[in-house]
């Protein structure tokens, strides 16, 4: 699918534009997040010349009504339309008539889905190039948005990151659940309310989310780096059984008195740790990987990098391997 550039401006001719939404089965889904669905727009043709395709993201009718979801929703085509930036989602528009809706630019595939079907093909990891310029387009988008509009994206991983062609662009994605940032990049609780707080997906989450320490945007950098440790290993971070959780889990299955603990438990005590890296990763072949990798996920948030450091440092790397 051919890379469609995201507005500088808004384009009041797609706001107005009025748009006929098929029912859902005829709609193609592209992916999907909590109370809500990702369904692609194939729009006719125009004065006959083709239009780009639209991601509208709708509510999932399948999940109970809840106000939140909408109001998430509302936000996020709110802040779309306030940015502009090569390695974010564009907005195209947004409806609350009928049918509520938010309308981007549809891009080919999320990272997520990617490294699913690699998993199911038994593939191979994803060569470093590819890594890095994941880790260089996702930098520049998070470094936007902790200076130009200071505000944390709160959910970094694989599924939010939507990829163009062979890794042409990476575009950051799902701004439902951003939180506000202070001048110093600190998660700013007076300006978000009472009542907000810090969503993330726990397998991705920092240290000091998973225990109540100081959200910075370095809260944002630790799933970065787990998302690159995703595309090594093929599956989502702390999914993985080594041999000690082998026992643990059969112990587990064997035992009356712990019954009521579930195998999850097991996996959730690693939750904000630095997971190994998978065996068949060759540490030569992948040095600029897990050197971002490594300082992506370092325990104490003032050892990580900022985005944009890591964007110039992922940048500076990819250039050496494309020189090769």
């Amino acid at each position: 699918m051919a890379e469609f550039a995201t507005p500088i401006k808004k384009n009041k001719a797609v706001e107005s534009e009025v748009v006929t939404i098929p029912p859902s089965p005829f709609l193609n889904r592209l992916g999907y997040g909590t109370g809500v669905n990702v369904m692609q727009l194939v729009r006719s043709p125009r004065a006959g010349q083709m239009r780009s395709p639209w991601a509208l993201k709708m509510l999932n009718k399948r999940v109970k009504p809840c106000k939140v979801y909408s109001e998430r929703l509302k936000v996020e085509a709110d802040l779309l339309q306030r940015m502009s930036h090569p390695n974010i989602v564009g907005f195209r528009a947004f409806s609350k008539d009928k049918i509520l809706y938010l309308g981007m630019e549809a891009c080919d595939l999320s990272l997520g889905d990617m490294i699913e079907k690699r998993a199911e093909d038994d593939g191979e990891p994803f060569v470093p190039e590819q890594m890095l310029k994941v880790a260089a387009d996702i930098s520049k988008a998070l470094d936007y948005l902790h200076t130009k509009m200071q505000i944390l994206h709160g959910d970094m991983k694989s599924y939010n990151i939507l990829v163009n062609g062979d890794f042409v662009i990476c575009k950051l994605c799902d701004f439902g659940v951003t939180v506000p940032l202070d001048e110093n990049g600190i998660f700013d609780k007076k300006k978000a309310g009472k009542k907000a707080v810090y969503f993330g997906t726990e397998a991705w989450s920092a240290p000091e989310v998973i225990h109540g320490g100081q959200i910075t945007t370095k809260s944002d950098i630790w799933p970065l780096g787990l998302t690159l440790w995703e595309m090594m290993a093929l599956m989502p971070p702390h999914s993985q059984q080594d041999d000690t959780m082998d026992d643990s889990v059969n112990a587990l299955n064997n035992s009356d008195a712990d019954a009521s603990m579930e195998e999850g438990d097991l996996f959730s005590e690693k939750y904000g740790t630095r997971p190994p890296v998978p065996a068949n990763i060759s540490e030569k072949t992948y040095a600029h990987p897990l050197a971002i990798f490594y300082c992506c996920t370092e325990t104490m948030p003032s050892m990580r990098p900022s985005a944009l450091h890591l964007a110039t440092a992922a940048q500076d790397m990819l250039e050496q391997c494309q020189q090769r």
